[in-house]
């Protein structure tokens, strides 16, 4: 069984650990102040990714773990991020909380689904390269500004799209400066054109230009 899944153990425990240090040693705040920060921010949802694309199927079908973890994941949404949510929102309204409180606390649902997504999908006996495409498009378009654009798209405090992003620290720190709307669209569509390459690109075309002979 440990020798079946050892790089899921190795890389769940990773995922565990880099989680602890995002959430109790680095700065835990809205800002995201450098690159740095924002790789390092990624790395538990990437390790986790890795521990499930490598968990041994046909060990955890034996032990019926799709009967424990999925309804264990659900559990965990309901019972923690449906009040947690509740909880945030009545915090900003009596002013004994902050929108920052909110969106750090959506900020740590997100992976969570992707995570969650993904063991639903391996228990079911996805293979071990749909966990990887499926979990890296996931990871692409979480960090992509799609949601930036939706979300001022609908606020219905704002006349129209902003020229300037300057809340999206996630692309500032990429490109170095605040983005414009038109810079946030080519990056957005960048990330979606890079999403479906990751998801649709035939495994035999790599392997195909891998063999091909160096010049």
């Amino acid at each position: 069984m440990i020798r079946a899944n050892r790089v899921t153990l190795l890389a769940g425990a990773l995922a565990v650990a880099l989680a602890g240090i995002v959430r109790f040693v680095l700065p835990y705040e809205q800002e995201i102040t450098s690159l740095w920060s924002f790789l390092v921010k990624l790395t538990p949802q990437l390790a986790a990714i890795v521990a499930i694309a490598w968990l041994d199927v046909e060990w955890a079908r034996r032990l019926k773990m799709h009967l424990v973890a999925i309804p264990a994941v659900f559990l965990a949404f309901l019972l923690y991020f449906v009040p947690k949510t509740f909880m945030a929102a009545m915090d900003i309204e009596d002013k004994s909380g902050t929108f920052e409180d909110l969106y750090l606390h959506v900020v740590v649902f997100v992976p969570f689904l992707i995570v969650a997504l993904l063991l639903a999908y391996r228990l079911g006996g996805g293979s071990r390269e749909g966990v990887l495409r499926t979990g890296l498009a996931m990871s692409i378009l979480h960090v992509s500004g799609l949601e930036d654009l939706v979300a001022v798209s609908m606020n219905r405090r704002l006349d129209a799209i902003p020229e300037v992003w300057g809340w999206a620290d996630h692309i500032t720190v990429r490109i170095g400066h605040p983005a414009t709307k038109y810079e946030a669209y080519a990056f957005i569509a960048a990330h979606v054109v890079v999403a479906l390459l990751v998801l649709f690109v035939p495994r035999r075309w790599l392997r195909r230009r891998s063999a091909r002979p160096q010049e």
